[in-house]
């Protein structure tokens, strides 16, 4: 049984994911491993996808794909800016 614990990663900041969904190019679908290579180039770690993807979809920012029969999975920003919700008012 391995001890090894991964490094855990900081958490992204709003302006990171907004700057990462902004990367991935506009109505046009890309596969993940190209997706991840964007979020690199920002000088993000790979594994700070899922969040990046999760936020994207839940902005209703990104849509993904997947493909069954080539186990592929895509993911296309639709829109132009990185929406946020609104504080919550009191």
């Amino acid at each position: 049984m391995s001890t090894h614990a991964s490094p855990a990663h900081a958490p992204l900041s709003p302006a990171q994911i907004d700057a990462a969904l902004m990367r991935l190019p506009y109505d046009q679908w890309v596969v993940m491993p190209t997706a991840a290579a964007h979020v690199q180039e920002l000088g993000l770690p790979r594994e700070s996808l899922t969040t990046v993807i999760r936020t994207g979809r839940r902005r209703g920012v990104l849509r993904t794909k997947k493909e069954p029969d080539l186990r592929l999975y895509w993911v296309m920003r639709v829109a132009e800016a990185p929406y946020r919700r609104a504080p919550a008012t009191v």
